[in-house]
């Protein structure tokens, strides 16, 4: 799936009143994030994730949750893609009542401006290169995040990746795309940029 900048537009309702003409909308903006000094040999694809069994309604209570509860260790999760009405939550294997913890890196091969889009049905909180970049934290349909996420990354490395996330009942959907140097469309941040440490 790709989507081009008018769609990116349409999604985050950026209008020009009854033009029809997407309007400049200010992404929200970092920079100076930090990559981890890590052998990168000993790196593994995907995403490490811990899954939990439990009904909330923000992440603030899934992670006061978890301080009395132990979690399981799910399978890698290659890309952030996962829309699927009501289908299993990412790798959990449930469908309901899900917790996750997802953990790794993000390897940036290329310097300059990216701009990421992400897509949660139920609550996120993202922070990548030990900064806050996003959240959404509580029970919501479909939400793009709004306004886009313009992120300088000043060298290339792999940087941390830290998301909380939650589905409660119904549908589910954990989607992270970006906009990298030299593309023309948004498309999902591919599974060739994420990595976890096997424990």
């Amino acid at each position: 799936m790709k989507v081009s900048h008018l769609l990116a537009a349409l999604f985050l309702g950026m209008f020009l009143g009854g033009a029809g003409v997407p309007a400049p909308v200010k992404a929200q903006s970092f920079s100076d994030l930090k990559s981890a000094d890590i052998d990168a040999s000993a790196l593994k694809p995907g995403l490490g994730v811990t899954y939990y069994s439990v009904f909330v309604r923000s992440i603030r209570e899934l992670i006061e949750w978890t301080d009395y509860k132990k979690g399981r260790k799910g399978p890698p999760i290659a890309r952030l893609d996962n829309n699927v009405g009501k289908g299993d939550v990412l790798t959990s294997g449930q469908d309901d009542g899900v917790g996750a913890h997802i953990t790794g890196y993000l390897r940036i091969d290329k310097p300059g401006s990216y701009v990421f889009l992400v897509n949660s049905n139920d609550g996120v909180r993202l922070s990548l290169g030990g900064k806050l970049i996003y959240e959404d934290p509580d029970v919501h349909p479909d939400r793009l995040s709004d306004p886009p996420i313009e992120i300088d990354f000043a060298a290339p490395g792999y940087y941390p990746i830290d998301i909380w996330y939650f589905e409660r009942k119904n549908t589910s959907t954990l989607e992270l795309l970006w906009l990298a140097p030299g593309m023309e469309d948004f498309d999902f941040v591919p599974a060739s940029a994420f990595f976890h440490r096997p424990e």
